[in-house]
């Protein structure tokens, strides 16, 4: 939610009691409740949380106040309050007895503020402050008492409407400018295309009534356009608060961009923020990661300020260069400038992990989640994202570092604490594999096999060493010796790796497996999800109503049940605006490109190649499964042509040679052939545009699926039970995604003609043409190269000319 909210009619600027606190304690860091000494807590005997509350019944204390000449309200929620008491209660992350101290400072603060409410509407000298502490994995909440005098509770409630006062005016702006001219705003071109306006329709019924929307729209739809235009309307029309526009990479953020500074030139008042990495915009290399102390900008005591200084700049779009300018002026964070200033953004641009991490998503946007409308761009990349996110792993090496660390001293209990849980380990897990371990043939012994529980002893190994880690990380920040900082910075890595695996375990269910993995003595586990469904969901029920869209997101079931779907959430799939002579789909089903088969095949890849190319003199891409295969069909191809120009992809270019990679694509004095060998599933598969004569054919060989693996095998009997479609959902859908993705680098716009040639047997199995796109519709099957090189040749010259 926003930090305030002003209602035109009444001149008041409301706010809840969880955002002042929460904001207070981000802006100035002596407004906690820390001064005195922490009181104990109790176990509430024998009790539920329910008992702890007994009838009590929520109330709301309102509490009305004058700050920087404007009329606030605070709407404080409690779980009960009396005539000078309140109680909250509030869930924690880990043991209710032991509190973590930021969980403290929250919850206090907000019994704190809440208690200075009623005092002052009943005036009271001092009010009784009940805490209850509660997880849900725990018999029993904890409770606590403080009796708090008026004059303790006055000096902490002026402290935090300090902080907050000055995002009156911003706030006042948005209701009063930006929200009217998003209300009557028009689409901001001229003519709307085909298919377009459905999306747009479909798209705004879903975000302003709530509910998910899965859409297919082809390239050359407009689709950030259709997305934007309708959420926008949203926040217009006062269904929606603020806009998450969730993208995978860069790329697409720039498209929101200028499609945003576009609304804004036709008279759309909005402010927007790209959110980048942290890692991308620290200007002090990551010192806050040794330690915050080591950061000299790490208190951030003038973000507010630097926030409201960006507000007054007036950009449409705020980004890393312009955060990075103003913070060195302000001397504050770059990173936690950006997350401030995204509190008085309508659109936030950021990546998916903001949402979907579990590790790095925005906690003051999304822990409680809010009136949000969020639209996920290139949704076909979210399912495999999200389950990276949502697995883990550790071996018995990783798991032993600290005991074989220099950095930490032989009295360190982390140290003497993993060389015993490393024999623990192998313990635990060696009797599970063992008789899957077989000896290969270059003499190495390997083994594996996945197990549906994670033995209990697991749970118990890692809680204890987490609790260690925790323990010496706060000790070591307490030490004032030279090496306490690194020592720091040691233990957190160690900490953070522990942290995932036991959240993984935390969440391990009937969508999970658990591998075990021997490597010639070393023993290593993974946790990994099979099925995403169920977490995408609950992160989507962060926000009131979401689209997820893609180019590619066929079949439109599949994407609806992997990225958390039901039969109840609208799936779209709009028509191409494009007239389908303007492309020509030739599927070459007599070859086969199976990986035992290849080499015997690349003669016959290369003559089609060369057929494609040779009906046409231009740019060409030629996509094949992996590098290896993309390097020896290269190879052959060269041999056969050498008077042809011809680059290949590499692994991990950097950004300058990708840069001239696609400058060759682009060379209009260069009107020779230029064919570039690259792979499916790679940087120059998505996200790049080559309009035009910059690319006027794709050669497409193999399915592109997924290499077989243990962890494939596990979600194709997953999905097999689940749907009886086990290699569709592991291996063939995934595959033929990456097909759609190379194919949709040829046509970019509605001036462009092109040719796609599919070279497989297996495209011409009902299976894989479930998946086909409607404008491949006049799809040709072509027996030889020969044959191949005469339709191509009629689709570029069709009247013989």
């Amino acid at each position: 939610m926003a930090i305030l909210k002003y209602d035109g009619e009444s001149g008041k600027i409301f706010i809840s009691l969880s955002e002042l606190v929460s904001t207070a304690r981000r802006r100035i860091a002596t407004a906690l409740p820390y001064d005195d000494e922490e009181p104990m807590l109790s176990p509430v005997s024998a009790r539920r949380l329910e008992s702890a509350l007994g009838d009590a019944m929520p109330q709301e204390i309102r509490y009305g106040f004058s700050a920087a000449g404007r009329d606030f309200e605070l709407v404080a929620r409690v779980d009960s309050a009396d005539e000078d008491s309140v109680t909250l209660a509030r869930e924690v992350e880990g043991n209710p007895e032991k509190p973590k101290r930021q969980e403290l400072a929250e919850i206090r603060g907000e019994g704190y503020v809440a208690a200075y409410a009623l005092a002052k509407n009943r005036g009271l000298d001092e009010v009784s402050i009940r805490f209850l502490y509660f997880n849900v994995s725990y018999e029993q909440p904890s409770e606590v008492w403080e009796r708090v005098k008026i004059s303790k509770l006055s000096s902490f409630f002026d402290k935090c409407v300090s902080a907050i006062e000055i995002y009156a005016e911003p706030e006042i702006e948005r209701v009063t400018v930006r929200l009217p001219s998003m209300k009557n705003m028009k689409f901001p071109y001229s003519h709307i295309r085909d298919g377009q306006s459905e999306f747009v329709r479909s798209a705004y019924r879903t975000l302003s009534r709530g509910g998910v929307l899965y859409a297919s729209a082809p390239t050359g739809t407009g689709k950030t356009v259709s997305a934007l235009f309708p959420a926008m309307r949203t926040l217009g029309d006062g269904r929606r608060d603020k806009v998450f526009y969730l993208t995978p990479k860069a790329t697409t953020s720039e498209a929101a961009r200028e499609c945003l500074e576009l609304m804004s030139a036709q008279g759309v008042s909005v402010r927007a923020i790209i959110l980048t990495a942290k890692e991308k915009c620290c200007q002090n290399g990551h010192l806050c990661k040794r330690s915050r102390k080591l950061c000299p900008v790490s208190a951030c005591n003038s973000i507010a300020e630097a926030a409201l200084e960006l507000y007054k700049m007036g950009l449409t779009v705020v980004d890393a260069a312009v955060f990075s300018e103003v913070a060195k002026r302000w001397q504050v964070c770059p990173y936690e400038l950006s997350l401030s200033y995204a509190e008085l953004c309508d659109v936030v641009i950021c990546d998916f992990n903001y949402l979907f991490d579990p590790s790095v998503y925005i906690r003051r946007f999304f822990t409680a989640g809010g009136n949000y409308a969020i639209l996920v761009d290139e949704a076909h990349n979210l399912g495999e994202r999200a389950r990276e996110m949502y697995s883990a792993e550790i071996s018995a090496a990783e798991l032993s570092e600290p005991a074989k660390s220099e950095v930490l001293g032989p009295l360190s209990g982390v140290k003497r604490a993993s060389a015993e849980a490393e024999k623990m380990f192998y313990d635990i897990f060696y009797p599970t594999v063992k008789e899957e371990i077989i000896t290969t043939h270059d003499g190495s012994m390997r083994g594996a096999v996945n197990l549906s529980e994670i033995p209990p002893k697991m749970y118990t190994l890692v809680d204890n060493l987490l609790e260690l880690c925790e323990s010496e990380i706060y000790a070591n920040f307490a030490s004032r010796d030279e090496e306490s900082a690194i020592r720091v910075s040691f233990l957190r890595n160690y900490y953070y790796k522990l942290k995932k695996l036991s959240d993984v375990m935390a969440r391990f269910d009937g969508c999970y497996k658990l591998f075990v993995f021997f490597d010639d003595g070393n023993i290593k586990v993974k946790l990994y999800c099979l099925d995403t469904g169920p977490i995408i969901k609950e992160r989507l029920s962060k926000g009131a109503g979401a689209l997820l869209f893609s180019a590619t997101l066929s079949p439109l079931g599949y994407y609806r049940s992997v990225l958390g779907g039901d039969r109840s959430d609208d799936m779209l799939e709009v028509s191409s605006p494009f007239d389908p002579s303007q492309l020509s789909v030739s599927i070459m089903d007599k070859i086969s490109t199976r990986f035992s088969e290849r080499e015997d095949t690349l003669g016959a890849v290369c003559r089609v190649i060369a057929a494609t190319i040779s009906a046409k003199r231009g740019n060409y891409i030629i996509f094949s499964p992996s590098f290896a295969y993309s390097d020896a069909l290269a190879k052959v191809f060269a041999a056969k042509y050498p008077k042809l120009n011809i680059i290949r992809q590499t692994k991990n270019m950097s950004a300058k040679e990708k840069d001239e990679f696609l400058a060759k694509f682009r060379n209009e004095d260069d009107k020779s052939y230029l064919v570039a060998f690259c792979v499916m599933g790679g940087i120059y598969s998505e996200g790049i545009d080559l309009a035009g004569d910059s690319l006027i054919g794709a050669v497409i060989v193999g399915i592109g699926m997924p290499s077989l693996s243990y962890e494939r095998e596990a979600i194709a009997e997953y999905y097999q039970e689940k749907y009886e479609e086990g290699k569709q959902y592991a291996y063939i859908y995934p595959g033929m995604n990456r097909v759609f993705q190379a194919a949709g680098r040829v046509i970019r716009t509605e001036q462009d003609r092109g040719v796609i040639v599919l070279i497989d047997d297996r495209f011409a199995d009902p299976i894989y043409k479930k998946s086909i796109p409607s404008l491949w519709s006049d799809m040709r099957f072509i027996d030889d190269a020969k044959r191949l090189k005469e339709v191509l040749e009629e689709f570029w010259n069709p009247e013989g000319k």
